[in-house]
């Protein structure tokens, strides 16, 4: 039937062309049947391939029962949206001037009163609320006394700069689905290797401010990678974490041998804070030679913290608040000033920063006798 078809319109363009009758119109084209017929064809079986792909393709998938990696959600790197949250206080709670019980009294809040919150301190045991009494409207209260209608993990961080306030933002990272699982521990003798001695969480940065991203039960194996302050904190491999990281609290973290010597330092950020050597081009003629990153000599005696203390920036409790130390951590004493109420400490551990501590919640375990003293600013004075 179709070569009938073709053999008849082959025949009636040729009589058309042949004809040259006067006021005839000539046709404009000449059709090729065959060559349309083909590429109508080839069309259409492109159509019915390209159809027969994409439901082979769907019916062919099947889903991962692998959980994937959560994507960072974004946050503000220029100015941070701080929106006001409500909080409930559970006690009467004390608001100070900044973070720390030196601040000066700027009023209290009652029992089972409502406040809004702006932003917490950087390990989380202050909250910064708006308080109308205070000369700058704003003021701190301790968080433990509020209950909080959010996670405290994301709020914004107010950090004190020179007499300002300026607002970092939070580390935000959530987990849907089950956490990929732990990696499986080799023998390989770099790996740091660290056992979990009672239940714990994993937390997007070294502190208790920070937001939880899984746990971790009694006996698991882990790999410490990284350290925060007087190692109160390790990081440790934990796949559904930012680059696969994640934190846990030294409490709860029996490390191997090695224990934490070594290991790079980082902020309450969880920002790496271990300077890099220079990265040069390397000559490709020239096998590389591994570097070893020795431990300073402890700068002091060693001492035992006996009830929790606060860390701060100079020798008073007016000066900002570094850090909380936790009772049983060993920390080692640089100096002392001349009324022994204080003490200069290393910090963080391992390295030439310094840092202060009231000595009341101090136990002393080495020899003190030779321990310098120094002013409020940490210059050295003569020994008595």
């Amino acid at each position: 039937m179709y070569q009938k078809f073709v053999f008849l319109a082959l025949a009636a363009a040729l009589i058309l062309s042949g004809c040259d009758l006067p006021g005839a119109v000539k046709p404009t084209a000449t059709l090729d049947l065959p060559a349309i017929s083909t590429t109508v064809a080839g069309t259409l079986i492109a159509r019915l391939s390209e159809t027969a792909r994409i439901t082979t393709a769907a019916v062919s998938v099947t889903p991962s029962l692998t959980p994937a990696p959560p994507t960072l959600a974004p946050t503000a790197t220029v100015e941070v949206v701080v929106n006001p949250v409500d909080a409930i206080s559970t006690y009467a709670a004390t608001v100070r001037s900044w973070p720390g019980k030196g601040g000066e009294d700027l009023g209290f809040v009652r029992y089972n009163v409502g406040v809004k919150v702006l932003a917490r301190n950087n390990i989380g045991n202050w909250l910064y609320i708006i308080w109308a009494d205070a000369p700058s409207g704003k003021g701190w209260v301790v968080a433990q006394a509020f209950d909080l209608k959010t996670d405290i993990g994301r709020l914004p961080i107010a950090l004190e700069v020179g007499s300002e306030i300026v607002f970092a933002p939070p580390i935000i990272w959530d987990i849907t689905g089950a956490p990929l699982p732990l990696p499986t521990l080799s023998k390989d003798p770099a790996l740091r290797p660290a056992t979990i001695t009672a239940g714990v969480s994993v937390r997007v940065c070294p502190s208790k401010g920070c937001l939880v991203i899984g746990g971790l039960n009694t006996g698991d194996q882990v790999i410490m990678t990284g350290r925060f302050g007087k190692n109160e904190w390790a990081q440790i491999d934990y796949p559904s974490g930012p680059a696969g990281k994640g934190w846990v609290s030294h409490d709860a973290l029996q490390p191997g041998i090695e224990s934490f010597g070594g290991l790079p330092y980082f902020d309450i950020f969880g920002v790496l804070i271990t300077p890099e050597p220079d990265t040069a081009t390397p000559d490709p003629n020239i096998s590389p030679t591994p570097t070893i990153t020795s431990t300073p000599t402890p700068a002091g005696p060693l001492a035992e913290i006996t009830d929790t203390t606060t860390v701060y920036g100079q020798m008073s409790s007016l000066s900002p608040v570094v850090d909380t130390l936790a009772p049983k951590t060993k920390i080692h004493i640089t100096a002392q000033s001349i009324n022994s109420l204080w003490f200069e400490i290393q910090y963080p551990a391992d390295t030439t920063g310094r840092a202060y501590i009231s000595s009341k919640s101090v136990k002393l375990l080495g020899d003190f006798r030779y321990t310098p003293y120094t002013d409020a600013k940490g210059t050295p004075l003569p020994t008595p």
